[in-house]
């Protein structure tokens, strides 16, 4: 007897395709972003394997297991895969400068065995699978069953993976929790980066309690049917979904690299007499420059200086060109070719005649002047050429 099919609620299909499909673009894009900061390879990583999860928890559940044998297992090194990349996402976020390590490689050795182990049973016949799963559901359990497929039994599998998830979502949080504590002046300065790794590690803290709930039976998660409670074991995965969603800038490698960056106090160059007093003047010294700059727009004139700049914020030259370089990680000039550049790419979204410009005549309206001096601040920015910037910022839209 073929099995009843559940039918998808508004939520389930909403989580099984729509969050799903944007994890997986988002991890792709960061993925494969050239020149991307590690911590971007590993948050674009974490995606991916939620997004695999999420997909191929919609044919474990709903009745729908069986007519699809060979996705059954599938996910299982998926689970060894999603703590040391969230561990790594964490590590060089904080740590951006630091090099790709061979104990960092150790980390990964979990999921490497156990998909070795699975690949006789992936590539196996059909029937194994179908036996295997009709074994599972004897015992309506995806954990408490007497499994033939794995060295260790699903229910002490389960366990060797809560226990490493959970030492990764603790090492995470502690080392958030130390780099504040060690960077007080650092916090003050860059609270969005991390509030958000704070978020990130607490709720995997939070997520980690009710899987482990479950594993225990203290919490009844129906794991052959969608409930809305499975969506608490990925709370911290959607942290990091509604940070991108907020700020899609951070899809751009420049402005993620901005951002990260501004951590790294192992190579940030401070004033001699540098304290939390005074970097809290460049703070408000970012945000009268911001406001001059969005609503005089002065960067469209091509003889604007760091000079006139000061003047009109009403700062000396020296706290002007600190206060881009401790905030923006930018010099000057930089800085104000940034402003320009994304001129130019607000004025091509919203305006189709942008589109038909020569890059002389970008070039004149945005303030650079010239058109060399167009090409060279859109290389040393973005690492590319003008025509290619464009392009993909228009393939992305």
């Amino acid at each position: 007897m073929e099995p009843k099919l559940a039918m998808l609620t508004i939520v389930e299909f909403f989580y099984d395709f729509v969050i799903s499909t944007l994890m997986g673009l988002f991890g792709l894009h960061l993925i494969t972003k050239k020149g991307g900061l590690l911590a971007a390879k590993f948050l674009g990583l974490s995606f991916i394997a939620i997004c695999i999860r999420i997909v191929l928890a919609y044919f474990i559940t709903g009745g729908r297991l069986i007519q699809y044998p060979h996705t059954f297992m599938l996910v299982s090194p998926i689970q060894f895969l999603a703590g040391p990349v969230g561990f790594l996402f964490v590590y060089f976020m904080l740590y951006p400068k630091r090099k790709f390590r061979v104990w960092q490689a150790v980390l990964f050795l979990p999921f490497v065995l156990h998909t070795a182990e699975l690949m006789p049973f992936y590539f196996g016949p059909v029937e194994d699978k179908i036996n295997e799963i009709n074994l599972m559901l004897r015992y309506k359990s995806l954990v408490d069953f007497p499994g033939t497929v794995t060295f260790f039994s699903p229910k002490v599998l389960t366990f060797i993976k809560v226990v490493l998830s959970t030492f990764y979502v603790l090492a995470s949080f502690v080392l958030v929790i130390l780099y504040i504590l060690k960077n007080r002046i650092s916090l003050k300065f860059n609270r969005f980066l991390l509030n958000w790794m704070l978020s990130y590690t607490s709720l995997g803290l939070l997520s980690m309690v009710f899987i482990i709930a479950y594993v225990m039976g203290i919490i009844g998660f129906n794991n052959l049917q969608f409930s809305y409670a499975d969506l608490l074991m990925h709370l911290a995965a959607f942290v990091n979904l509604g940070v991108v969603l907020s700020r899609p800038a951070l899809l751009d490698h420049h402005t993620f690299k901005i951002l990260v960056e501004r951590l790294d106090q192992e190579h940030r160059q401070p004033d001699p007499n540098e304290d939390a007093e005074k970097l809290k003047k460049y703070e408000e010294y970012a945000k009268r420059l911001e406001e001059f700059f969005a609503k005089e727009m002065p960067f469209l004139d091509p003889d604007l200086t760091l000079e006139k700049t000061a003047k009109q914020i009403g700062i000396t030259t020296k706290e002007l060109s600190r206060t881009t370089s401790y905030i923006y990680e930018l010099g000057y000039p930089d800085f104000v070719n940034s402003w320009r550049i994304n001129y130019i790419v607000d004025k091509r979204t919203s305006h189709t005649e942008w589109r038909e410009y020569s890059q002389d005549m970008l070039a004149e309206l945005s303030g650079f002047g010239s058109r060399q001096s167009f090409h060279n601040a859109v290389n040393r920015l973005h690492g590319t050429t003008p025509a290619s910037f464009f392009s993909e910022r228009a393939s992305n839209r």
